[in-house]
C-alpha cells in the first residue's frame, strides 16, 4: 500500500496531507507547530519563518528559531496509515522553562470526518470512552474551543498557555489522545502524543491538537516528543487496543 503525502508550505508552519488511504480524496491540513516554546510564553505562528526540505521516502523535515529564544527541528515521515511527527526543541533562552510544549494542529475540516457540533469526537476518562459532547464544557469569549487536561500532566490552571485560554473544565483529566470517527462508523483519525500536556479542538474547524509536552528544559537543554495521526479503517475500541500496543501513549 502507498504511503500517506505530505507535501510542506515553505515559510509556514504548515503541511498538506493526502493520499491518504483509508480516506480517498480528503485532505488534511497540519499547523506544525502553531505555536511552540516556554508554555508561560511560547512563541506563535509567524513569528517564525521554518524552513523545510524533503528528507527521502516521502518524509519533510522542518527547522526554525527565535535568536535568544528557541530552536526546534521537526520531521514528519508518513507511512501507509499513519504520520509521525518527531519534534527536537532547544532552549535558547536564559530562563528555566518549567514546561516546554507544542501546539500541533490537525485539521479535520475539508474531509467527511467534519464535526461541528463534537458528536464523533472521543476521548478517554477515567477507562471509559466519552463524547467530547457529553463532556462539561467551560464557555469563554471563543465558546467553539475547548482545552483538556491530561493524565501524568499537571492541570490546565497550572500551565500559562492553557490557562489563558479560560476554557478549560477543572473535572475533566483525559489521556493523551483524541479522536474524530467518520459517520460511518468505520475508519477514524486520531492525533496522539507522547508525551502529552494537554488536549484543545475547536468546533469552528474541526480540529483536534494533542500537544507534545517536552518536560523541564534549562537553558541549552534539548528535549524530544512524538505526535503520531493516524487514519485508519477500524473501531475506535480495535484502534485504541492497537495505538496502547505501538506507543503506549
Amino acid at each position: 500500500m502507498a504511503r500517506i503525502r505530505v507535501e510542506a508550505v515553505q515559510g509556514q508552519m504548515a503541511a498538506v496531507l493526502s493520499n491518504v488511504p483509508a480516506f480517498p480524496g480528503d485532505r488534511f491540513v497540519l499547523g506544525f507547530p502553531e505555536a511552540i516554546g516556554d508554555a508561560a510564553r511560547a512563541v506563535w505562528f509567524g513569528d517564525i519563518k521554518p524552513q523545510w526540505r524533503q528528507t527521502g521516502d516521502g518524509a519533510w523535515e522542518s527547522t526554525g528559531e527565535m535568536p535568544g529564544e528557541l530552536r526546534y527541528r521537526l520531521l514528519i515521515t508518513p507511512y501507509e496509515d499513519y504520520v509521525d511527527a518527531v519534534s527536537t526543541l532547544t532552549n535558547c533562552s536564559d530562563r528555566v522553562w518549567l514546561r516546554g510544549m507544542a501546539f500541533n494542529c490537525f485539521n479535520c475540516g475539508s474531509s467527511v470526518l467534519r464535526d461541528n457540533e463534537c458528536l464523533r469526537h472521543w476521548v478517554r476518562v477515567n477507562g471509559d470512552f466519552r463524547r467530547l459532547v457529553d463532556l462539561p464544557r467551560v464557555f469563554s469569549e471563543r465558546p467553539t474551543i475547548q482545552l483538556y487536561s491530561v493524565e501524568g500532566a499537571p492541570p490546565g490552571t497550572e500551565i500559562p498557555f492553557v490557562a489563558n485560554f479560560k476554557a478549560t473544565p477543572t473535572d475533566v483529566v483525559a489521556e493523551g489522545w483524541m479522536a474524530i470517527v467518520a459517520p460511518d462508523g468505520k475508519r477514524l483519525a486520531a492525533a496522539v502524543s507522547k508525551p502529552a500536556l494537554f488536549l484543545f479542538q475547536n468546533m469552528e474547524y474541526s480540529c483536534i491538537h494533542s500537544a507534545p509536552s517536552f518536560g523541564t528544559l534549562r537553558p541549552g537543554r534539548t528535549a524530544e516528543a512524538l505526535t503520531r495521526l493516524y487514519f485508519v479503517r477500524s473501531s475506535l475500541r480495535a484502534w485504541y487496543e492497537r495505538m496502547r500496543n505501538e506507543i503506549g501513549a
